[in-house]
């Protein structure tokens, strides 16, 4: 699901969308033994870009089905800050094979994203549409 454009001084997932592994193709169903990824296309305002340390995206994989997590992988990035100019960046969280997945149970990613600029940050969060186990 897409969030709203940031503003100057906020940061923003855009969309998050799980992939098959290494491309942008659309994961509809998940085959049980195979990696995956999950994309987010992130936003940084032009003012916080000016002052920008660091980006972090956390993504979590949610069995609905069972209502558990399982999976998590965290993407940390050190930046360099650009004047007078906003950043937008595609970040590639990579994932295991899911042990346990059950045909037919019903995934969704989730994600926060922090960006950090000296004592300052912000904070956005998105999830992705739903997709199945083969």
């Amino acid at each position: 699901m897409a969030n709203a454009k940031a503003n100057g001084w906020d940061a923003s997932i855009k969309l998050l969308y799980p992939t098959d592994e290494g491309t942008f193709f659309t994961l509809a169903a998940l085959a049980a033994g195979e990696p995956y990824d999950v994309v987010a296309n992130v936003e940084i305002g032009e003012n916080l870009n000016e002052a920008v340390d660091e980006h972090i995206l956390r993504v979590s994989i949610v069995n609905l089905t069972t209502a558990t997590q399982v999976a998590f992988v965290e993407v940390q990035e050190d930046l360099k800050p650009e004047n007078n100019t906003k950043r937008r960046a595609e970040l590639r969280a990579k994932f295991p094979p899911i042990p346990n997945l059950t045909s037919g149970d019903v995934l969704q990613a989730v994600a926060s994203y922090k960006v950090v600029a000296g004592v300052n940050f912000d904070l956005s969060t998105a999830q992705s549409e739903t997709f199945a186990a083969e």
